[in-house]
Order: C-alpha cells, then sequence, then structure tokens
C-alpha cells in the first residue's frame, strides 16, 4: 500500500485596535491606513486584501511559520471598521483578518491518536510528529 500524501491547512485568526503591535499581520494592515488615509474602510479592505497577495513583504510575512515549511496563502479576509465617534485615532480602527496556509506536502506514516500523525518530509528527509490543533487540518493530496 502507497503511502497517503498529505498537506496541512494551518487557519490564522487575529484583530487589533490600530496601532503597532508584535503582530506582524496587523502592523501591515496599520501601514497600509497609514498610506492611504483619505480611503474609505471598504476601499482600505480591498487594498489590503490585494497587498496581502502581491506584496513581496506580506507574503513573506503570511509564509512564515514555525512548524511546517509553507507552500502558499490559499484564503485571505480582511475587515477593517471605521469608528468615527472615537476620540482616540488607534481606537477609531478595529482590524480583523484571516489568512490561511498551506504546507508544503508530506506523507502520512501513521496516526497515532486523533491529535497527533507521523509524517515524512520530502523537504527534510525526516520522520515528523504533528500535534493537531483546532487551526491545523489535514487535506489528502489527490494531485500526486
Amino acid at each position: 500500500m502507497k503511502p497517503l500524501n498529505i498537506y496541512f491547512r494551518i487557519s490564522h485568526v487575529g484583530n487589533e485596535k490600530f496601532l503597532k503591535t508584535k503582530h506582524e499581520v496587523n502592523n501591515l494592515i496599520v501601514d497600509i491606513i497609514n498610506r492611504n488615509p483619505s480611503k474609505s474602510a471598504t476601499e482600505l479592505r480591498e487594498i489590503v486584501i490585494q497587498e496581502f497577495k502581491t506584496d513581496e513583504k506580506a507574503q513573506q510575512i503570511l509564509t512564515t511559520n514555525s512548524r511546517f515549511f509553507i507552500d502558499s496563502i490559499i484564503d485571505i479576509e480582511a475587515v477593517i471598521t471605521y469608528l468615527p465617534r472615537e476620540v482616540k485615532t488607534e481606537e477609531q480602527f478595529y482590524t480583523q483578518w484571516r489568512y490561511v496556509q498551506k504546507s508544503t506536502p508530506y506523507r502520512l506514516v501513521q496516526y497515532l491518536d486523533e491529535n497527533k500523525v507521523v509524517v515524512y518530509s520530502e523537504k527534510t528527509k525526516v520522520l515528523h510528529t504533528v500535534k493537531l490543533d483546532k487551526d491545523i487540518i489535514i487535506v489528502a493530496d489527490e494531485n500526486v
């Protein structure tokens, strides 16, 4: 029996006020808002999504993951809420985002339990034990 080729889908969700923080995705959104101060929230959302898809710096940030090698970003969404009644500038914008990373291919070796799998990485040529979190989904790669 041939090993099953799989990849992981890793979901990332976040939200912040209009402030520079330790979260680089939020900082990208803050920079876009600062560069386009006269745009509406809807226009800003479109600019954010477009830059996330095409900007080299944004792609580098979105494809960074401490646990997996990331092949691509397959889903990006952003919402920017403008709250004009707030006095402080940092409270006038509320940002929310979601994106999904698609890992490089792995070969499934064994399910240890419902939360752990053993996979073989062609990239590292090593077996890895992966603990599955609520944000990680295993997808069978039918194209191989």
